[in-house]
């Protein structure tokens, strides 16, 4: 039986780490740029920096106007702002594939309801572009996969067939408390740490950012256990405290961002939290949340500017 294409929608750093790992073990892999369409097909030479290991594979590059029909697995990386145009983009094609979303923040599915095999990834991998085609990959452990309907049928084999030695996946019944766990430490990363201008290892370092964040967590738990979700702030700061200490001196995505003039994901984190909290009428919950993430946007746009 022939193995599933996997499609990769999206050329930076998750895609292309992913790109090779899976290349690696003799996957059927294609690279697809999600924004553009009259570039060639080509095959590009990527090359994945690890802790211990570098590794190197030849992955074919297409875009949506290269692909008469997609058949199998489509893995998407692209930012969460692109997903209307990504879902339109698949809503022309044939054929029978399932969708992962490997990206951050709530509610980034939507674009996406109208696709029967839709899942959700919490990445727990990092990657950074560091030259032409070469990306830095650190994996902190297996990243779960699951329905937000929490109907998992047949995602063992999908997982199967995603999964590599370096890039782990796992099927994750309670796909939605995960969600909410990244969420909130993204709420406090991706805005703190680019407003101080300053590398991830900023909470372990300095008391009152430490603090800063602790308010965010506190907010956004409080927002979550209205919708049912069982998760505490204490388990969660732990958690950032970890991340921050392991990732001193990496610089957070948003940050990269802002730097490279490109825009960010704060609208599905920080600014959606506070749009949940203003549907639900509690606003206030979220005062402190809802004005960093404000202020990101703000020092994007005039970056942009």
């Amino acid at each position: 039986m022939k193995e599933k294409k996997i499609y990769i929608v999206g050329s930076g750093a998750i895609g292309k780490a992913l790109a090779v790992f899976l290349q690696q073990e003799n996957k059927e892999v294609v690279l697809v740029r999600g924004s553009v369409d009259n570039i060639p097909d080509t095959e590009e030479t990527i090359t994945v920096v690890g802790k211990d290991n570098t590794f190197q594979q030849r992955i074919m590059t297409t875009t949506f106007k290269g692909l008469q029909t997609i058949n199998g697995i489509v893995l998407i990386t692209v930012k969460a702002f692109a997903n209307m145009e990504i879902a339109n983009k698949l809503k022309e094609k044939e054929g029978d594939f399932s969708i992962v979303l490997l990206q951050n923040g709530l509610h980034v599915e939507r674009p996406y309801q109208e696709f029967d095999k839709v899942y959700r990834c919490v990445l727990f991998s990092t990657s950074q572009v560091t030259g032409d085609n070469e990306v830095t990959f650190k994996s902190v452990s297996s990243s779960p996969v699951g329905n937000l309907q929490g109907t998992n049928d047949g995602l063992d084999d999908l997982i199967d067939k995603i999964n590599t030695q370096y890039f782990r996946f796992h099927d994750e019944p309670d796909i939605t408390r995960q969600i909410w766990t990244k969420v909130i430490a993204n709420c406090a990363f991706n805005s703190i740490c680019p407003l101080l201008e300053t590398d991830n290892g900023i909470f372990v370092r300095n008391s009152e950012a430490a603090q800063l964040a602790r308010n965010v967590i506190e907010e956004c738990v409080s927002l979550a256990n209205r919708q049912g979700i069982d998760i505490d702030v204490d388990t969660i700061e732990k958690n950032l405290m970890l991340i921050s200490h392991r990732s001193e001196g990496q610089l957070i995505s948003t940050y990269v961002d802002i730097l490279n003039n490109r825009r960010t994901e704060i609208e599905n984190l920080n600014l959606e939290v506070s749009r949940m909290a203003e549907e639900l009428g509690v606003p206030e919950t979220v005062t402190q949340t809802r004005l960093l993430g404000e202020l990101v946007r703000i020092k994007s746009a005039i970056k942009l500017i």
